[in-house]
């Protein structure tokens, strides 16, 4: 799942302040704000580029190695019940695709969050 607020969300945000909106609190350092603002900019762009692409395949990862399907954010939760309760420990039969998926998924986000900290090694 992405991190949230999402792309859409971020932009909305950035409308806010930029309409001077009293209720969004950013530092008063202006090019702190400007650099946050760049940013978020720059994650909805990058949202925008992948499209739901990162979290189709979440979810059918998640679908696979549970055995079951349904929203993602179910497929998260059942899939965190099922790590509690030992179900992917080492030596289990899924830990090595259950290692794969959290990889993947981990590297998608930081594909969107902040891609300038992925090395060219680090399997993306």
């Amino acid at each position: 799942m992405r991190d949230r607020p999402m792309g859409e969300d971020l932009l909305g945000i950035i409308a806010r302040i930029k309409d001077g909106d009293p209720s969004v609190r950013l530092p008063e350092d202006g090019r702190y704000k400007e650099l946050m603002i760049a940013n978020a900019e720059a994650i909805a762009a990058r949202q925008k580029e992948a499209g739901d692409e990162p979290e189709r395949r979440e979810q059918e990862d998640l679908a696979r190695i549970l055995g079951n399907k349904g929203p993602l954010s179910d497929l998260n939760r059942a899939l965190a019940a099922a790590i509690r309760r030992g179900e992917y420990d080492p030596g289990t039969a899924d830990f090595d695709a259950l290692g794969k998926h959290l990889w993947r998924t981990a590297l998608e986000r930081v594909r969107e969050s902040n891609p300038k900290a992925l090395r060219p090694s680090s399997g993306v």
